[in-house]
């Protein structure tokens, strides 16, 4: 979408905006049902303990249900990045998560007459959200004043090479995601098997919540660099595309450094304002520091990403995320944690040294340059 935008083929971005959403709501709906029907078997493979999966599968379920829509936020937000246009998304997403927030506490607490569903509450006040914010993007990409449009006279329906092309860049960053996302899932196995596994689970979740904020950042970055880098390949104009994929990179992480000071100079007071479990304060603290010194590592990965992705070189950084996440992190957690008996220091650990080896692959194939002159 962001080449077309920047080759000016409005028609061709909107026929490839509609084909993208349907096939990003086949997809995550086989996934979704597939995630209902094995969430159990999921959360007992991961030694999560009963107490902990009694709370968790109800919740799971109805995330797996809502993973549609989330995968259609994301779709519909893309087009206006790739546009240019990332304010829209933010207001929407500001009024979404309004409406997130009062459907779940309505939901978690049972008030206003609603049915008190607990930590079910929570997840079902994000399919309530998914549901609200889809129809305000619909809203906005037909209303014609904003920075994309979804044109008249374009198909939802896909045409057998567009969605070869768009196939063949998502797949791979779809398996990217599947990867990482696997990865994380055993990263938490691990975690559950530390020696006191529910106070390591309750200072993962803490930390991991808070390390979204810094994350979310990071791929702000991504998706800027992506829209940039993007509309310039299309204009047919490499050089402005390097330029600008450089100096995203070089703020991005520049940023990211600062804002993760907080979280080494004031852990002790964040990790407090979740909880008052002095165990669970101290395994989160060195949790922290992991993620502060971690994360201008995975923003540099996911800066250097937007720009292959602009190209439609998704391969490589697959390969990367299978490479440091796989067969780095994992097996580093495990040795640190369990064979030297750091426990979740070792744990924690591991998330730096594998941030660092994807920056690094990633920038590494960024710099080469081969990208600029990629066709999709």
């Amino acid at each position: 979408v962001a080449q077309a935008v920047g080759a000016k083929d409005l028609v061709d971005a909107s026929k490839t905006a509609k084909q993208s959403a349907t096939l990003v709501l086949g997809i995550s709906s086989v996934i979704s049902v597939f995630g209902i029907l094995t969430s159990d078997m999921a959360l007992r493979s991961l030694s999560i303990p009963d107490n902990v999966s009694a709370i968790a599968l109800p919740y799971l379920q109805v995330i797996f249900a809502s993973l549609p829509l989330m995968a259609l936020d994301r779709t519909l937000d893309s087009c206006l990045f790739a546009a240019g246009d990332t304010r829209t998304p933010f207001y929407i997403s500001l009024v979404a998560n309004f409406v997130h927030l009062i459907a779940a506490y309505a939901l978690i607490y049972g008030t206003w007459g609603l049915p008190e569903l607990g930590v079910k509450g929570a997840a079902v006040g994000n399919l309530v959200r998914g549901v609200f914010s889809n129809a305000i993007r619909f809203v906005v990409l037909y209303s014609g004043r904003f920075g994309f449009t979804l044109l008249p006279g374009t198909s939802y329906i896909p045409e057998r090479e567009r969605a070869r092309r768009i196939l063949r860049i998502g797949i791979p960053s779809a398996l990217q995601g599947l990867f990482r996302n696997g990865s994380n899932v055993l990263y938490m196995k691990l975690v559950a098997m530390t020696v006191n596994p529910t106070v390591a689970l309750t200072a993962y979740s803490i930390g991991r919540q808070m390390g979204h904020t810094v994350r979310r950042t990071s791929l702000s970055f991504g998706t800027t660099t992506t829209s940039l880098v993007g509309r310039s390949l299309g204009a047919k104009e490499p050089e402005t595309a390097n330029a600008r994929g450089w100096t995203t990179l070089v703020l991005s992480v520049g940023i990211l450094t600062v804002l993760g000071l907080p979280f080494i100079l004031f852990a002790d007071g964040l990790m407090g304002i979740f909880t008052d479990e002095v165990a669970v304060i101290a395994v989160g603290i060195p949790y922290l520091y992991a993620i502060a010194i971690a994360e201008p590592f995975m923003c540099s990965a996911i800066a250097t990403q937007g720009s292959l992705r602009a190209a439609g070189d998704t391969i490589s950084p697959l390969i990367y995320t299978i490479v440091s996440q796989w067969l780095i992190q994992l097996p580093v957690a495990y040795l640190l944690a369990f064979t030297l008996g750091w426990d979740t220091n070792g744990i924690w650990l591991a998330l730096v040294i594998f941030s660092a080896m994807q920056g690094f692959l990633t920038v590494r194939k960024f710099a080469q340059g081969e990208w600029r002159h990629r066709k999709l």
